[in-house]
């Protein structure tokens, strides 16, 4: 049976799939003072049949179904989703060839309180809420059962997630089926969906006002440049970068993440997905003749013939250029491979936070300069004005 505790809470990245594949309904995901969900069994359910510990993904390693490895710098070519989405807008085109042809779309979104969580859509409209990064861990709740409902009612399924996620899904379904399409995303981290929710809160408390509208990383003032944007139903706007946001400044600052992503067991080149994406920073380095319009690009990893397949058939919606996987990973895929390593004082970080708020916790882990202060208040002149693009030129960016 799952047991979780402090000292083991490393090996559980909160997937889901013993919860899911519970015959008994024994398990359930319950939060711990970080805020993290982690397995409970009730022992009094239990029957001990031992499928739980079968199905975790940490536990129990899945065959490797990498069948090709193929990479490309991509671009959605519609300059709207484009614009909306954290990078190149890869996404969209495979998920709207999914709903077109009468399947369902699996992926994250904002629910009440923009609580982040996993969503089930079967229209495009309704795929445009899974643009973008939310540096969240998401709430998975029974989606595992509800993909596998649609995979049983011979529906196409396109599911989207964090590696583990994605590892998790196929460790809980035992089998293959021809009619699912997994997207996993190399993460940076997961943060705490309780740090989120009261970092929602404390921004609604200083602008008094609900939120009406986040996107966590906008192009505000260009791809490279990605800012937390929030509008207020006040109709007050907050703009805030990895320079001074507290809570942007304490997920890259590696103070924030779940206990396993310091020690992730899903870093590595070869994944069980049909795609692997990630960010494109280094666009101009790969592709030298092509100028790089800080509108962004998204780094992607053809896993499986599946994959290569569908790549085919929606490629007339992207502009592409393949690329060398090993150049690839090597400019911008520090992550696919590594880890992220903790702050020295990430624990602490957590042990007041929710008494002291986001931001007056943070001022103890990282400090906001005089100059971040006036970079941030002057961007909006220095972008309009071109200055900020020849700022990143200069510093090789």
């Amino acid at each position: 049976m799952i047991e979780i505790k402090n000292s083991t809470k490393s090996t559980c990245c909160g997937c889901t799939a013993c919860v899911n594949i519970c015959p008994k309904k024994a398990i359930t995901m319950q939060e711990d003072e970080e805020g993290f969900l982690y397995p409970k069994v009730d022992k009094k359910k239990c029957i001990n049949c031992g499928l739980c510990e079968k199905t975790c993904p940490i536990k129990n390693k899945l065959d490797s179904r990498n069948e090709i490895c193929e990479a490309y710098a991509i671009r959605c070519k519609d300059e709207k989703v484009l614009k909306e989405s954290t990078s190149g807008g890869f996404f969209t085109p495979i998920a709207n060839y999914v709903i077109e042809n009468g399947g369902v779309v699996y992926g994250v979104g904002f629910g009440k309180d923009f609580r982040v969580e996993h969503k089930r859509a079967t229209k495009k409209i309704e795929v445009a809420e899974f643009r973008g990064s939310k540096y969240v861990q998401s709430y998975l709740g029974s989606t595992f059962q509800n993909v596998k409902k649609d995979l049983l009612s011979n529906k196409l399924v396109l599911f989207s997630g964090t590696p583990c996620q994605v590892e998790g899904l196929l460790k809980y379904l035992m089998k293959k089926y021809n009619n699912l399409i997994t997207i996993d995303l190399i993460c940076h981290g997961t943060p705490s969906p309780k740090m989120w929710l009261y970092y929602t809160k404390e921004l609604e408390d200083k602008y008094k006002s609900k939120i009406k509208k986040i996107i966590i990383r906008n192009k505000t003032y260009g791809y490279h440049s990605g800012t937390m944007f929030v509008e207020f139903k006040n109709k007050k706007k907050y703009y805030g970068s990895r320079r001074i946001d507290p809570y942007l400044r304490s997920f890259f600052g590696e103070l924030s993440s779940r206990p396993s992503c310091f020690d992730c067991k899903f870093k590595t080149k070869k994944h069980n997905s049909d795609f692997t994406i990630y960010d494109c920073w280094s666009f101009s380095k790969m592709i030298k003749e092509i100028p790089d319009d800080d509108k962004g690009y998204t780094n992607i990893m053809v896993n499986t013939s599946s994959g290569k397949k569908l790549l085919d058939i929606t490629k007339e919606h992207y502009i592409y250029y393949k690329v060398d996987v090993d150049e690839q990973i090597k400019n911008d895929g520090i992550y696919v491979e590594k880890s992220i390593i903790p702050h020295k004082k990430r624990n602490e970080f957590y042990n007041e936070l929710y008494n002291l708020g986001i931001s007056n916790n943070g001022k103890k882990f990282f400090k906001i300069s005089i100059t971040d202060r006036l970079l941030e208040r002057s961007k909006g002149f220095l972008y309009k004005t071109g200055l900020l693009k020849l700022l990143k030129k200069m510093k090789g960016k």
